[in-house]
C-alpha cells in the first residue's frame, strides 16, 4: 500500500463522518489506508469513527486513545501505524473536495523523486453559513509552482506563504528519518501544531511542488486548538506558537530579518493578549500573564518591541489597569 491517510480527531461527532467520506470518496487504482486517531474524544465521534472502520475493515484502522494525546503526539503515533510510503492528512473537521486529489498528487511523487511534498489551492468553509472564502495568505493557485530545496524556509516560518499540510501529500520517510534524528523538534508535547515542523523538514529536504485547483476546504468559524475563542487561550495558543518558532528558527539555521519581524509582531500580538484577557475575565488588576511574557522575553535574550513594552508596563499600574477595564466596560 502506498499511501496513507492520516486523520486526527477530538470530539467531532458533527464533522468526523463527512471527513471520511471524502477520503473514501477519492477516485485512484489503489487501496487508500485511512488511520484514524481518536484523541479520547468525549462525545460521539468514537460511535463514529467505530461505525465507518467496521464498513470498511481492510481499509481503515482506527486507533480510539484511552486518554488524551494531544495534537501532536497523536499525530505522529498515527504516522507510526501508517504503511504507505506516501502520506497526506485531512483533519476532523475538514474535507477534501476533489476526487482526484491523491491520484494527481501521487502521479507527481511516482515520477519524480527529488519532490518531497506536493500541495494543492485551498479554501476555508465556515462552519455555520457553509460560505468559503481565501486566507489572506493562500493566493489563488492559478499555475504549478515549483520550489527549490530551502527556498520556502524562511516563507513557511514567518507564515508569508500558506501551505496547508490538509491539502498536501508527502514522503513518509523523510518525516519518519527526521523524527528518530531530532525527536524533540517534532514531538515536543509544548509545541502548537505540527504541521509547522514537518513543512520545514520538507521544504529543505527537497522540492515542493503546488498545484492548481482547491482541494481542501478548510474548516473555520468555531472554538479550536486553533482558533481559541477568548483572549485567555489565546495567549496561551500564541505563546507557544512564538516558542515554537524560536526553537524551529534556531534548528534550521534561519536568522533572516521576516523572522525577526515575525518575532516582533508575535511579542506585541502576546502582550495585547494578556491584556485582553485580564480585561476579558474583568480583573481589577493584571494576572500573571504579563509576568510570565516577561520571563520568556528575558531567558531568550529577546527585544521587547514598543508596543509590547507600553502594554506590559501599562498592566503593572493596578489603578490605571483597573480605570481602563472600567472605561472599556
Amino acid at each position: 500500500m502506498s499511501i496513507s491517510v492520516i486523520v486526527v480527531t477530538y470530539n467531532q461527532e458533527d464533522t468526523i463522518g463527512a471527513t471520511l467520506d471524502s477520503i473514501l470518496a477519492q477516485q485512484i487504482d489503489e487501496k487508500v489506508e485511512i488511520v484514524i486517531g481518536d484523541d479520547c474524544s468525549a462525545d460521539n465521534t468514537e460511535a463514529v469513527c467505530r461505525r465507518y472502520a467496521a464498513a470498511y475493515p481492510d481499509r481503515i484502522v482506527y486507533l480510539r486513545r484511552k486518554q488524551n494525546m494531544g495534537v501532536t503526539a497523536n499525530y505522529f503515533d498515527c504516522i507510526a501505524h501508517a504503511s504507505g510510503d506516501y502520506l497526506a492528512d485531512c483533519a476532523g473537521d475538514d474535507v477534501w473536495v476533489d476526487p482526484y486529489k491523491l491520484a494527481r498528487q501521487r502521479d507527481v511523487l511516482d515520477k519524480r523523486p527529488e519532490v518531497s511534498l506536493v500541495a494543492t489551492d485551498w479554501l476555508c468553509r465556515d462552519l455555520a453559513s457553509g460560505a468559503l472564502s481565501r486566507s489572506p495568505r493562500n493566493k489563488e493557485v492559478i499555475r504549478t509552482l515549483e520550489f527549490a530545496p530551502g527556498e520556502l524556509l524562511v516563507p513557511i516560518l514567518t507564515n508569508e506563504i500558506t501551505i496547508h499540510l490538509c491539502s498536501a501529500m508527502f514522503r513518509k520517510k523523510i518525516i519518519t528519518e527526521a523524527v528518530e534524528k531530532n525527536p524533540r523538534i517534532f514531538t515536543d508535547p509544548h509545541f502548537s501544531c505540527e504541521d509547522q515542523q514537518i513543512l520545514l523538514t520538507l521544504a529543505k529536504a527537497g522540492k515542493i511542488v503546488i498545484l492548481p485547483g482547491v482541494s481542501l476546504h478548510y474548516t473555520v468559524g468555531h472554538d479550536s486548538i486553533s482558533h481559541p475563542a477568548d483572549f485567555a487561550r489565546k495567549f496561551e495558543y500564541s505563546l507557544r506558537a512564538l516558542r515554537q518558532t524560536l526553537i524551529l528558527r534556531h534548528h534550521f539555521e534561519l536568522e533572516a530579518e521576516p523572522v525577526r519581524r515575525l518575532e516582533r509582531r508575535s511579542l506585541n500580538h502576546l502582550a495585547a493578549m494578556a491584556l485582553r484577557a485580564g480585561r476579558e475575565a474583568n480583573l481589577s488588576r493584571a494576572d500573571g500573564r504579563p509576568a510570565r511574557l516577561r520571563r520568556f522575553i528575558y531567558r531568550r535574550n529577546l527585544s521587547t518591541p514598543l508596543k509590547a513594552r507600553i502594554y506590559l508596563n501599562l498592566m503593572k499600574a493596578p489603578r490605571l489597569w483597573k480605570f481602563i477595564n472600567r472605561f472599556r466596560s
